[in-house]
């Protein structure tokens, strides 16, 4: 309905994706799979240069969300598979398992047939916008009694009622601060300090219309009780439960209707911790959680090489975005910033207590959200000769600041180190034996 023709390009993509699922041998299903995806994404977006008809916005999230899931499920099958072919070789100690234990990300071998595959693929659920979830939490709604016996109304009643006020302050930013004015003569004649701040106007204004999408998106999944989940299984966004799963499957009907549910597993976005968050690197934990988790699962946790570990996983989420150069500004621009703001969290924020620790959280939080205003400036005008402009208009100043926030800061690192170890005991706060 929202991409007419352009409907053939995610049935294709899923339909050929998940014949590749089904071919490629359980140990391969996953590489293949993804190569594909993100192949067939990539041309997607090349529609106009290919000289194919141009696709609508809506399209392309949809294509994006089919993406996910069905890479995504082929690296479930082939964890599932893995995990049991080490289980099967541990068989022999016959250790018991403490309950609070976590589990294992795969508890059990992940089967699915083609008719499955599709409709995980197409479920209605999160598929405009997100949020991503397991094929295994879409075969739970199907066979554990959870859904029937969770407060959807209540649930989806308390998700949706802050949603007028995103909408309310993402209309009025976007107005008063449009995007647009950055590109203008005219703000290139205000005062510097009022182009540098501009992009706190531009970032507020996005994050309020993600909050919005997001939260929608997430009362689509409480309303049908897709991604319920007993509290004391310690669920994880886009995970699920992470202790005593298999206890959980086991449950009676009338154990859960008595039981207490979250619907942590959907829920994409920490707005509390998004907007109060100290560090950077915190931040991007709960910036869209359940895309966060599949970027984790899929790329930093099976990518060979260690140390290009954030690397790959920060290339995979720019190119998932698109190939535009705001994206390659903003999203790669992370670990740069990380780097600088990890010593400073060592030397001042990490030991430090009472009012000390707030004046300095205070200054990491402030120089954390300039950042992400800096970059999400990049992310908003999208292409290299825009984002040019608006950086030209403010000297890159940003980028000097991170580069000698970095020396600055390896220098005192150095300091520190070098300083003696009795000198470095006496300014460690006392802790009680108790």
């Amino acid at each position: 309905m929202v991409s007419g023709y352009s409907a053939a390009h995610p049935i294709l993509s899923a339909i050929f994706g998940i014949t590749a699922i089904k071919v490629a041998t359980v140990k391969r299903c996953h590489v293949v799979t993804f190569f594909f995806m993100f192949g067939y994404l990539f041309v997607f977006r090349l529609s106009n240069t290919l000289k194919l008809p141009p696709s609508s916005g809506h399209t392309n999230l949809i294509e994006m969300i089919i993406v996910l899931r069905v890479v995504g499920v082929a690296f479930e099958i082939n964890g599932s598979w893995l995990s049991a072919a080490r289980a099967k070789k541990e068989e022999n100690k016959n250790e018991q398992k403490d309950p609070n234990e976590k589990d294992a990300d795969f508890m059990e071998i992940i089967d699915p047939d083609f008719i499955d595959l599709l409709h995980y693929s197409f479920n209605y659920c999160g598929l405009l916008t997100g949020p991503y979830y397991r094929y295994r939490t879409f075969d739970d709604y199907f066979h554990l009694p959870f859904s029937k016996h969770v407060n959807c109304f209540a649930f989806t009643i308390n998700t949706l009622k802050i949603v007028p006020l995103y909408i309310s302050l993402y209309l009025a930013f976007s107005n008063i601060w449009p995007l647009e004015y950055v590109l203008t003569e005219e703000h290139n004649n205000r005062h510097f300090v009022y182009r540098m701040l501009y992009p706190w106007a531009l970032f507020a204004a996005f994050r309020q219309r993600i909050y919005s999408g997001l939260t929608l998106a997430e009362s689509v999944c409480t309303s049908a009780g897709l991604g319920a989940y007993p509290v004391q299984g310690k669920n994880r966004t886009g995970h699920g439960p992470t202790v005593g799963y298999m206890k959980l499957k086991q449950m009676s009907e009338q154990d859960a209707k008595k039981a207490q549910y979250d619907f942590i597993t959907v829920e994409s976005m920490d707005v509390w911790g998004c907007e109060t968050v100290v560090t950077l690197r915190d931040s991007m934990k709960v910036w869209n959680k359940a895309v966060q988790y599949w970027v984790a699962m899929v790329v930093y946790k099976r990518f060979p090489i260690k140390p290009l570990k954030m690397h790959a996983a920060l290339f995979v989420s720019v190119i998932w975005h698109g190939y535009h150069a705001g994206y390659f500004f903003c999203i790669y621009a992370c670990p740069f910033y990380v780097m600088a703001e990890d010593i400073y969290y060592k030397l001042y924020y990490k030991d430090a207590t009472g009012m000390k620790k707030k004046i300095i959280g205070f200054i990491m939080w402030f120089l954390r959200s300039h950042s992400e205003s800096y970059q999400a400036a990049a992310f908003l005008l999208l292409t290299f000769d825009r984002i040019w402009v608006y950086y030209s208009s403010v000297y890159h100043y940003w980028y000097g600041c991170w580069l000698a926030f970095f020396i600055i800061g390896l220098v005192l690192e150095q300091i520190h180190m070098n300083r003696p170890q009795t000198s470095r005991n006496e300014n460690r706060p006392l802790v009680s034996s108790n």
